[in-house]
C-alpha cells in the first residue's frame, strides 16, 4: 500500500508541470515589417539613372557539366547583355517601390565592343554627361559582372537526378553629379534547379538551358539589389498567447476585429489581477499589441517584463521555449527601434 501511495505521489509530481504548461496555447499572425536599406541615399537626391558599364564576362570554366563525378567544361554559351539585363530588372523593381521620384534606364551598354575594357569605371565626364542628359541626381552603374553554372547529373540506377546551380557576381557603384563614389557594393547571389527523371533517359527538359538559367540569374540579381539602397517590406510571423485566462477569449475576438488597443486593455486587466504565469503571457501579448500599433519602445518595455517574469517562473511553470521566445521577441523589438531611426532618415517614417 505504501509503495502504491509513493508511486501515485511520484506520478502526480511528474505530471504537475505538464498541467501547468498545457494550460496556455499559442496563435500566430503574419505582419508586414518595413526594413531599412543598408545604404542610406541622401534624401535630397530624388532621381537616378541606372546603366550598364560592365565588360562582357568570359572565362575558361564558365559552365561545368559533371556527370557521375566526371567534369566537362562547356564554354560556348556567353550572355553579353548580362549587365544590361541586371540593370533593367533593377529599374523595374525600384520603380515598383517608388523610392525615387524618377528612375531612368540608359538603354545602351557603355563598355562593350572594340573600345570596351575590363576593370574600368565611369569617368567624371561620362557621369556629368549622363546626369545632364537625364536631368538626374545620381548614376547607379553596373561596373563588373561574372557568372558561372554547374550542372550535375547522377545515375542512381533507374533514374537520373540532375541539378543546375547558377552563380553571379555584380559590382555596383553609385555616383553623385560630381562623379564622386557614394557607395560601392559587390553583390553575390545564386539560384538553383533540380530534376528527377523517372524515365531513365538523358532528357533534361525540366531543366532550363544554360542561357536561360544565366538570364534568370541576371533578372534575379537586379530584382534584389534595391534592398541595398531602398527600404523594403518583409513578411514576419508573430506569436501571441490565445489561452491561459478565461478573458483571453474576449481578447481573441477583438484581435479578429483588428482592435489591438481594446485587446491590450483585456490583457492589462489580466496582468494586474492574474498569477505570475498569467502576468508573463499577458505582458508578452501587450508587447505585440504595441508593436502592431507602431510603438516599438513601449513594446520592448513590455517584452522585457514578460521575459523577466518567465525567467522567474522557472522550468516548473514555464517551458524553456517560453523563455526563449520572450528573449527572442525582446531582441527583435530592440532591433526594430534601431531600424526605425534609420527609416526616419531614409523615408521620413518611424515604422
Amino acid at each position: 500500500m505504501g509503495y502504491l501511495k509513493n508511486l501515485k505521489l511520484i506520478l502526480l509530481v511528474a505530471l504537475l508541470p505538464l498541467g501547468f504548461l498545457s494550460c496556455t496555447s499559442l496563435s500566430s499572425i503574419s505582419i508586414d515589417v518595413m526594413r531599412p536599406a543598408e545604404y542610406s541615399v541622401p534624401p535630397d537626391l530624388l532621381s537616378a539613372v541606372v546603366l550598364d558599364f560592365s565588360y562582357p564576362h568570359s572565362g575558361d570554366s564558365v559552365h561545368k557539366l559533371i556527370i557521375n563525378g566526371v567534369t566537362t567544361p562547356i564554354d560556348t554559351v556567353r550572355i553579353d547583355d548580362f549587365g544590361l539585363r541586371v540593370a533593367n530588372s533593377m529599374v523595374l523593381e525600384l520603380d515598383n517601390r517608388m523610392f525615387f521620384d524618377s528612375v531612368y534606364l540608359h538603354p545602351v551598354s557603355l563598355n562593350k565592343g572594340p573600345a570596351g575594357r575590363p576593370g574600368v569605371q565611369l569617368s567624371r565626364q561620362q557621369i556629368a554627361d549622363i546626369i545632364d542628359e537625364y536631368n538626374a541626381h545620381l548614376v547607379i552603374a553596373v561596373e563588373g559582372v561574372s557568372y558561372n553554372t554547374e550542372v550535375k547529373v547522377i545515375d542512381l540506377g533507374g533514374y537520373y537526378y540532375s541539378t543546375l546551380d547558377a552563380f553571379g557576381e555584380v559590382l555596383w557603384r553609385i555616383y553623385d553629379k560630381y562623379g564622386d563614389v557614394l557607395d560601392e557594393y559587390l553583390q553575390n547571389d545564386s539560384i538553383y534547379w533540380d530534376n528527377r527523371d523517372t524515365q531513365y533517359s538523358s532528357n533534361l527538359s525540366a531543366m532550363p538551358s544554360l542561357r536561360n538559367s544565366v538570364e534568370s540569374l541576371a533578372d534575379f540579381m537586379g530584382r534584389y539589389y534595391p534592398d541595398r539602397i531602398s527600404p523594403f517590406w518583409e513578411k514576419q510571423r508573430r506569436y501571441y498567447y490565445s489561452s491561459g485566462h478565461h478573458l483571453f477569449s474576449r481578447a481573441n475576438d477583438l484581435i479578429k476585429a483588428h482592435n489591438w488597443e481594446s485587446a491590450a486593455r483585456v490583457w492589462y486587466y489580466v496582468f494586474e489581477e492574474g498569477n505570475k504565469k498569467q502576468k508573463a503571457i499577458s505582458a508578452f501579448n501587450i508587447a505585440l499589441s504595441y508593436e502592431i500599433r507602431g510603438d516599438f519602445a513601449e513594446a520592448a518595455a513590455w517584452a522585457d517584463k514578460s521575459r523577466a517574469l518567465f525567467q522567474d517562473l522557472g522550468s516548473f511553470s514555464a517551458s524553456s521555449l517560453d523563455v526563449e521566445r520572450a528573449n527572442r521577441y525582446y531582441n527583435e523589438l530592440n532591433e526594430r527601434i534601431k531600424e526605425a531611426e534609420k527609416l526616419q532618415e531614409q523615408v521620413g517614417l518611424g515604422l
